[in-house]
């Protein structure tokens, strides 16, 4: 998926095609991106976020309202308790699980319905009628040794980018990443173990972290 593809938002199910890039060595085996199957369906009800001032509500694209997400407060905490059940999710059938954490009309902390995708992509889905966007979630699944899958890709930006939203990811080895799309850079929330962690995970095929990445950092790196 390329920047020239992306405009206001038609259809509310995307992919988050090959969202795993491929490693630093080359494989021969490239990601493919499919659609996602089956879906299951989630609520959550933390309270009003405090860190969100005003509860402000961005200008809408694709029919859908957007509020700013901020990575912290009680928006950090329900995503930090979504993630941590969908890591055991994910290794149990090795597949990526996704979805929408935003604001329902009283200003508190929804959860959209969760999708399961296949191991290197997921689709997203509907969100629910009156739900504000703050951002997108996703897991990384499992170890292997054919993704680098410990951080962000430049397709996972792109992606919330197009949404005009921010991101949430969970990696194998139990790390959690904010996608920043005002700034297209990544941060480290929480470094490895902070999450479920999957058995077969291996700390020596990270890859190359840094606490903060810019798009064009990880670009030149997918290239390389």
């Amino acid at each position: 998926m390329g920047p020239a593809r992306f405009g206001p938002i038609l259809v509310l199910a995307i992919a988050l095609a090959a969202c795993a890039a491929p490693p630093s060595q080359p494989t021969g085996i490239q990601p493919t991106g499919t659609q996602a199957t089956g879906t299951q369906t989630g609520s959550l009800q933390s309270g009003r976020d405090p860190s969100i001032p005003s509860q402000t509500v961005l200008a809408p694209s694709g029919g859908l309202s957007r509020a700013q997400s901020t990575g912290t407060g009680a928006e950090l905490a329900a995503v930090t308790d979504i993630l941590t059940d969908l890591q055991y999710a994910s290794f149990a059938v090795n597949a990526e699980h996704c979805g929408y954490i935003g604001l329902d009309r009283s200003g508190e902390i929804m959860v959209s319905p969760i999708n399961r995708g296949t191991e290197d992509s997921c689709t997203m889905p509907q969100p629910p009628s009156g739900m504000t966007l703050l951002a997108s979630f996703h897991t990384h699944g499992t170890y292997s040794p054919y993704y680098a899958s410990e951080f962000p890709t430049t397709n996972d930006m792109l992606t919330d980018a197009a949404e005009n939203i921010d991101g949430y990811i969970s990696t194998p080895g139990g790390r959690l990443w904010y996608v920043d799309t005002d700034t297209m850079t990544v941060r480290l929330l929480c470094d490895r173990g902070c999450l479920p962690q999957d058995p077969a995970y291996r700390p020596d095929a990270d890859g190359p972290l840094r606490p903060v990445m810019t798009y064009d950092y990880l670009r030149r790196w997918e290239n390389s």
